[in-house]
């Protein structure tokens, strides 16, 4: 019996080794999937999604360890995917979680790679900042040089290329070969160009590409080319970029990232826009702006857009080009903005940093003076102190008051566009957009009118029900007319109770139905939401610049003679304006000269 006993035991205790072991060599397998998916990252897109989406479904049997390494790389994935709210929120929670201090310190990186894609400069910028202050820190090579890419790349998007170039540099002399090899001297070749530095017989440009196509890193090599053929064209050397660009162009669309495509789209379009070609730079404009993200804020963006509204222009399309030349004017001044918010985050940045320095020098003299004269300890701790409190207090100061400043810098600027309560535009913008479109007209031999309505009895409604009633009835007045007004329509508030509407390639005959529709609107109004009852009409007057002409004031006298009219012969009605009939003299004879 006791043989027996001994030998299920030893049968159980194999058995609890082969579970062991079979476990153990689990963790194994994951540890090798999860670093062959860290490091074919970059280099195969496609394999590193297909091994990610495996261990996801594997994740509970994970270490905690192994499941924050995993994390890591799906906030990588999140950011290669574009989904760039979704990375920031997975940072946030792997910084704030137990994970270790090297995927913490990647995290950071992935965080400022991702502020940079979102064009929060700000944040990146501090986030950057603590990762150089940590880097001392980190003893992992690999890491190490990762820290110096990501400064060089994210310098470079900021448009501080001499700094980009510094850290690109500093890598280069670390990095021998390998992937980070690839990186550094991509990086260069940007920096360089970007800096007007870069030469075609530059050899820096063979090492990156050499480097790069050794390490299977595709998406630099789409990067390197891209400045090399942007370099050609802005050398009037077109059928270079142009046989770059095109022998390039179905690796770059293998590696599925936007943002290249967008870049090599409008880079086609540029070129082809040198050739005179207009059939490809508008095919290759509308490729370009597939790729660009809805809000996105690009210097591309803009080109392509300037490209469209000119091709549209040549080929008499009116309607078209205006609508480009819209979208090129809201580009570009996005892009000026957002080059502008980058010198002003690089620039309060630098200035913290110094700000910061003379805080450590003060601090360090007064230190000096400390354990120079002992006797007065006390007394200097309470005046660092004070004056610790009066900075930290004048610092606080500044920065509220500089971001009062930027509000009202904002709210000035949508005050002196628009109506701060119906959001269309003012008087004085209208006036200016509303020229510019008349001249466009003139010059394109586009008709255009104008429609112009008032309030019945509007100032009933104010005294009878009070001024807040008055404000809910123009507001609900320009809810029911911008849900049916066309998109290129240019609607402003007058004053008072007083709209007008201009309407761009569009006759008398057109506006008259456009404006029986706001009409017909406006009655169906119900009073029921302002708590009171009462009932909303108005009086329409139109004209065209065909009557009228394209000086805006007539055509604005016009159209309120023909409201007015409307106002006279009954209210809540339209009237078509119509030039009065010349008046005809009458001469009387003197009949008194044939008496004799």
């Amino acid at each position: 019996m006791k043989i027996k006993a001994s030998i299920i035991n030893l049968c159980i205790l194999f058995s609890l080794f082969i579970s062991l072991s079979s476990i153990a060599n689990e963790y194994a397998d994951f540890d090798k999937a999860l670093s062959t998916a860290d490091d074919i990252r970059t280099s195969n897109p496609k394999l590193f999604s297909e091994l990610l989406a495996k261990l996801n479904k594997k994740k509970a049997q994970l270490s905690q360890s192994q499941e924050n390494y995993l994390d890591y790389l799906n906030t990588y994935h999140l950011i290669y995917q574009g989904k760039l709210d979704e990375a920031i929120r997975s940072s946030r929670e792997l910084l704030a979680s137990d994970a270790g201090t090297l995927i913490k310190f990647r995290t950071r990186l992935s965080m400022i790679n991702t502020f940079a894609n979102s064009q929060n400069w700000t944040e990146g910028l501090s986030h950057l900042s603590s990762a150089l202050e940590e880097l001392p820190l980190i003893k992992n090579k690999k890491n190490h040089h990762l820290a110096l890419i990501i400064a060089s790349i994210f310098y470079n998007q900021l448009g501080q290329y001499e700094l980009g170039l510094f850290y690109a540099k500093k890598l280069d002399l670390l990095a021998a070969q390998g992937r980070d090899d690839c990186l550094a001297k991509g990086q260069i070749v940007e920096s360089l160009f970007k800096l007007k530095k870069l030469l075609p017989d530059d050899p820096i440009i063979e090492k990156a590409i050499t480097s790069c196509l050794n390490n299977n890193e595709n998406l630099m090599v789409s990067f390197i080319l891209y400045h090399i053929s942007n370099m050609h064209l802005e050398n009037k050397n077109t059928e270079k970029a142009l046989k770059i660009l095109n022998s390039n162009l179905e690796q770059t669309k293998e590696t599925n990232y936007p943002r290249i495509l967008a870049k090599y789209y409008a880079l086609l379009a540029k070129a082809y826009w040198q050739l005179d070609n207009l059939e490809l730079t508008k095919h290759y404009s509308l490729e370009s702006l597939k790729h660009e993200k809805k809000n996105s804020i690009t210097h591309e963006k803009a080109i392509v857009y300037q490209f469209l509204y000119k091709i549209a222009q040549s080929q008499k399309s009116y309607e078209l080009a205006l609508h480009y030349h819209q979208e090129y004017a809201i580009a570009d001044k996005l892009y000026y903005d957002e080059t502008q918010a980058k010198h002003l985050a690089f620039q309060l940045a630098k200035h913290k940093a110094i700000e910061q320095k003379n805080k450590i020098d003060l601090l360090n003299e007064r230190n000096a003076l400390l354990t120079a004269e002992q006797a007065l300890a006390n007394a200097n701790v309470e005046n660092t102190r004070l004056i610790v409190m009066v900075l930290a207090l004048t610092l606080s100061v500044l920065i509220f008051w500089g971001i009062r400043l930027l509000k009202a810098h904002k709210r000035i600027k949508e005050l002196a566009e628009f109506d701060a309560l119906t959001g269309v535009f003012n008087r004085g913008h209208f006036t200016v957009v509303a020229n510019k479109a008349l001249e466009y007209c003139q010059s394109a031999e586009q008709e255009l009118s104008l429609i112009m309505f008032d309030l019945d009895y509007f100032k009933k409604i104010n005294d009878n029900f009070g001024h807040a009633c008055g404000d809910w009835a123009l507001k609900k007045t320009i809810e029911a007319c911008k849900s049916i007004s066309r998109q290129n329509d240019i609607f402003a508030r007058l004053g008072g109770e007083e709209f007008c509407i201009l309407l761009t390639s569009c006759n008398s005959s057109s506006a008259l139905e456009i404006a029986e529709s706001y009409r017909k609107a406006i009655e169906k109004i119900s009073s029921q939401g302002s708590g009171y009852e009462f009932t909303l009409t108005a009086s329409f007057g139109v004209t065209d610049t065909k009557t009228s002409g394209y000086d805006l004031e007539n055509i604005l006298a016009d159209a309120d003679s023909a409201a007015y009219t409307s106002k006279h012969n009954g209210r809540n009605q339209v009237t078509l304006y119509t030039q009065p009939k010349p008046v005809q003299k009458v001469i009387q004879l003197d009949d008194s000269r044939d008496a004799f």
